[in-house]
């Protein structure tokens, strides 16, 4: 009988890791299921190119028409496992559905956090549907407040920005990007909020919403005791990842070694679900990027294969925002000192270690510098 391998999840990482199979000569039945109703597409096209309208939903497919079906991987598309059962290999579903597998990839992501009892007119941002609703009320004229000026905030008040939209980002810490970038590169970006005429209030958090007839948002109330209106808010206040019940489970995501593997035999996770041991720093991490994603699906259909090739390379993703293309290298943790080269359009920033040595590295608007920064990480 043919071995079954089953992906939950079909997003990047798991349409990477099936079509990975296929490609290293993998013969037995390959089962992609997904929650959404479309075949796997580019979730970073949602907060760029699809909310300001230069593509189209049918153009964000990760592979042509057909592609799936040639490569005889089987989509199930609309269902959710809810639950698997590591002792006798089965995934059951929403509505009872048993599938078997012989190997199971627990690839299911993440999803947007969000608040309890929103009003209407209040998104998040994390699926085509999603990316879809908050498009449709994007017009010229209204007014939309995003809380949380992180990467899915900068981008979105981007696109709303350039459809005429008159965009305020609240964020509670004292620069934009603080956590991830650092107060020095989120004075930087500050400055470039500025410069794009979006509104940005800073060292404001959210208390709550005002509503207006029909329940619908009326305005955001911040904590300083202030009041933000709007016709439309975007959440990005990150995101948590989707584990189903009976999946091995971390505080921080699905743990496993450097090439995919949980402590259940034959169950592996990749993506923004895993919680992935790196040999270069000695320690699980989870990471939400792309990159990330693509090169961990792969390394989990090896590791279904039987080989041995972990991904370990430097974190690398990027944002266009504010009229910047943003790409950060490396792993922006234990920095002790910062260089920055340039300003306004066009700057870097180099996180240095106590020895001086290169740790993490951002770009503005330098993509010629990127593949010497990665080596450079690299080495």
């Amino acid at each position: 009988m043919r071995p079954t391998t089953l992906i939950v999840g079909a997003g990047l990482a798991g349409a990477r890791c099936a079509e990975t199979l296929r490609a290293e000569g993998y013969d037995g039945r390959v089962i992609l299921v997904g929650e959404e109703r479309c075949p796997p597409y580019e979730r970073p096209a949602l907060s760029k190119q699809l909310l300001n309208g230069t593509k189209s939903s049918e153009a964000l497919g990760l592979r042509p028409d057909g592609f799936w079906q040639e490569q005889e991987i089987e989509l199930l598309l609309g269902m959710r496992i809810a639950r698997v059962d590591a002792r006798s290999r089965n995934a059951i579903t929403d509505d009872g559905r048993i599938l078997p597998w012989d190997s199971l990839v627990l690839a299911t992501g993440a999803r947007a956090r969000t608040l309890p009892d929103l009003p209407a007119g209040v998104h998040v941002l994390r699926t085509l549907d999603h990316a879809l609703a908050l498009r449709a009320e994007l017009r010229p004229g209204r007014r939309l407040a995003v809380v949380g000026a992180g990467f899915i905030g900068g981008e979105v008040a981007t696109s709303a920005a350039s459809l005429g939209v008159d965009v305020t980002v609240v964020e509670a810490a004292p620069v934009p990007l603080e956590r991830v970038l650092g107060c020095e590169a989120g004075l930087l970006i500050a400055e470039r909020y500025r410069e794009q005429g979006v509104g940005l209030r800073l060292n404001a958090g959210l208390a709550g919403f005002r509503r207006g007839p029909g329940g619908r948002v009326r305005g955001l109330l911040l904590t300083d005791g202030s009041e933000i209106g709007c016709d439309v808010a975007v959440l990005g206040i990150g995101a948590e990842p989707v584990t189903p019940v009976g999946a091995p489970a971390g505080a921080g995501g699905i743990p496993t070694d450097a090439c995919g593997r949980t402590a259940l035999p034959g169950v592996y996770a990749c993506g923004d679900v895993a919680s992935t041991f790196r040999p270069s720093l000695g320690r699980r991490i989870r990471v939400e990027h792309w990159t990330s994603a693509a090169a961990q699906g792969a390394a989990v259909a090896h590791a279904v294969l039987g080989r041995e090739e972990p991904h370990d390379d430097p974190p690398f993703f990027w944002s266009d925002q504010l009229g910047l293309r943003l790409q950060y290298v490396g792993h922006g943790e234990g920095w002790t000192r910062v260089e920055i080269d340039g300003s306004g359009d066009s700057f870097s920033v180099r996180y240095l270690g106590e020895d001086g040595a290169l740790v993490a590295a951002l770009l503005a608007n330098r993509p010629a510098e990127a593949a010497t920064v990665r080596r450079e990480l690299a080495a």
